[in-house]
């Protein structure tokens, strides 16, 4: 029976992934960013600035994916790069005004797009969905960081 779910969630999981980032946020506006951008906006955004070798952990990325994101998001003026003040062979990170601007604008876009999609949901469905997607997360990440 076990193996039945497994199948279900996978392809629900794999079908949630296709169709939630569609063009980037669920209504296909061009004024929002890719994912990526976003995740490392938000996080920047809550974490303050960073090393560079600090942000590739907290993703569980290599540092070259990390720093091609990062030029991408200096490139649109959205972080600023610098030498760390006591060791100048770390690179630090930094999200600039416009990059505050454009995580919040992509913030809203993307909580009113769920709004929307689960406004029929009841409070407990809601609490019961986010606490359970929040555990799945966290048993990826566990899971991740074992390999």
């Amino acid at each position: 029976m076990r193996k039945s779910y497994y199948e279900q969630i996978e392809h629900e999981v794999t079908m949630l992934l296709r169709r939630a980032d569609y063009k980037r946020t669920l209504d296909g506006s061009a004024r929002t960013m890719d994912r990526s951008a976003y995740l490392l906006l938000k996080w920047l955004d809550r974490e303050g600035p960073s090393a560079v070798g600090v942000i590739s952990e907290a993703f569980q990325l290599d540092n070259s994916t990390v720093s091609r994101q990062i030029a991408a998001l200096d490139a649109k003026g959205w972080v600023r790069r610098y030498s760390h003040p006591e060791d100048a062979r770390v690179s630090m990170v930094g999200i600039t005004k416009s990059g505050q601007e454009a995580i919040n604008t992509a913030k809203a876009l993307r909580l009113e797009a769920y709004s929307e999609l689960l406004d029929d949901w009841t409070e407990d469905e809601l609490h019961i969905f986010s606490k359970l997607l929040s555990r799945l997360n966290r048993s990826i990440e566990r899971r991740k960081r074992l390999q």
